[in-house]
């Protein structure tokens, strides 16, 4: 059984570079949280890997960022600030101010959402869950939207280290609760790597074959290289350089004609979804809100398909590119 901890933690490293559905910026003035304290991780590769995993798994984001090569953290660092600088900032911001008022919306409305079955009403036992979940699904868009890569503007100025200190902490908590509502038998939630055991198979100074024992007894094997002075999964060192110059090649060669181009429809589409918004935020009966709930799906469906069609070079809006290599077991990349 694989536990896929691995993409577990490093999803918001790769969503500080690339994210796509947050939104919302952080106000100037605003108070930032006190400064993370730093783990001692300690040399030996076992000892490491197990610090890392437990203090992820207590859903400290920050160690991540820590335990990170140095040359990785400035090519995330750099990665996110071209992004600032090549992404139009018109398209990013509004998609991240329609994302917002989705959020919004949503939430003043979340008792027409949790019983909206366009004909036919949901579960009980589905509604019950959505209604657990829902205070952590909105703590999730919130940690993102108030982060350093809620505008263009931000990510020209993104810095690694106080992304992972503000933001994927709560994102790793709220992870957590959602998984333990919604279990997957293949994935176990990620404070249940609490309890794992990681031991030393075999290496040498620089490299060195990894287990992790679960408290289910499920073991999985992983080779790890020192990089620097961190220990790395192998597959993603070997991965790191090219999938880094990949993310540089789709922002300096963005289509900056064809993104011009297909603009003025692209904005009319959410231009059309913020009317729908409206209506759903007005909605004050269930008929009227699956009413307008399904009036979405048809600008929804032409923002997805321009999306796809924006095509050659790299997208306007970035997604989240696949996880550098296909490792299990935890580490900072």
């Amino acid at each position: 059984m694989k536990s896929n901890f691995y993409q577990l933690a490093v999803f918001p490293l790769m969503a500080a570079v690339f994210i796509s559905t947050a939104c919302g910026k952080k106000s100037s003035d605003e108070a930032l949280p006190a400064a993370v304290e730093e783990v001692d991780i300690p040399e030996t590769p076992a000892a490491a890997i197990q610090s890392i995993v437990r203090e992820v798994a207590s859903g400290n984001g920050s160690v991540l960022w820590q335990a990170m090569p140095a040359s990785y953290q400035d090519d995330v660092n750099q990665v996110a600030q071209l992004a600032g600088e090549k992404i139009d900032s018109e398209i990013y911001d509004r998609v991240f101010s329609t994302v917002g008022r989705v959020s919004q919306v949503a939430d003043k409305q979340k008792e027409f959402l949790f019983n909206a079955g366009l004909g036919t009403k949901p579960p009980e036992e589905q509604i019950a869950k959505l209604r657990e979940a829902w205070p952590s699904i909105m703590e999730l868009f919130n940690s993102v939207t108030s982060s350093s890569i809620s505008s263009t503007e931000l990510l020209k100025n993104f810095d690694g280290k106080t992304f992972f200190d503000e933001t994927v902490s709560p994102m790793l908590l709220n992870m957590d609760v959602l998984s333990k509502i919604n279990p997957d038998p293949d994935q176990p939630p990620l404070s249940a790597f609490r309890e794992a055991v990681v031991n030393y198979i075999e290496g040498t100074d620089t490299m060195a074959k990894l287990e992790m024992v679960m408290p289910n007894g499920d073991v999985q094997v992983e080779d790890f290289i020192k990089v620097e002075n961190s220990w790395v999964p192998k597959e993603m060192a070997d991965e790191w350089v090219g999938k880094i110059a990949e993310m540089r090649s789709q922002l300096e060669n963005i289509d900056v004609a064809q993104i011009a181009q297909m603009k003025p429809q692209l904005m009319g589409v959410f231009t059309m979804i913020d009317g729908v918004l409206t209506q759903i935020d007005e909605a004050e009966t269930q008929e009227q809100f699956d009413q307008a709930l399904q009036g979405a799906m048809m600008p929804l469906m032409g923002l997805m398909m321009m999306g796809h069609g924006i095509g050659g070079g790299a997208p306007a809006i970035p997604a989240v590119p696949a996880t550098p290599g296909g490792s299990t077991l935890p580490s900072a990349p």
